[in-house]
């Protein structure tokens, strides 16, 4: 998996390292099964390119997504209570739940 951000030239360092643990514990989270950035942390090699007048970073891990929320067969309302969910329209089977 790959995933990217990129920063106006001029960024400071801060912003530049907060960037690269946003980019770190998305990979890592999106790869655990309990979306827990810290199980995969390590596995996640985070990079920089000053490139185009921007700063890029980019983060790449060798694994396939794994959180819940990713799998073809989630169900948001799963487990959540009738009286807790709000409306949803799905416009293209016009399908209300």
């Amino acid at each position: 998996m790959k995933y990217t951000r990129d920063l106006p030239e001029d960024a400071t360092q801060d912003v530049v390292d907060a960037t690269a643990e946003h980019v770190r514990d998305h990979l890592a989270s999106i790869a655990d099964s309990d979306d827990d950035p810290a199980t995969r942390a390590d596995d996640v090699r985070v990079r920089t390119e000053r490139r185009d007048g921007r700063i890029w970073v980019l983060g790449e891990l060798d694994a396939e997504p794994d959180a819940p929320y990713l799998k073809a067969d989630f169900d948001p309302y799963a487990g959540v209570p009738e009286e807790l969910r709000a409306l949803a329209v799905d416009d293209e089977v016009n399908d209300e739940r």
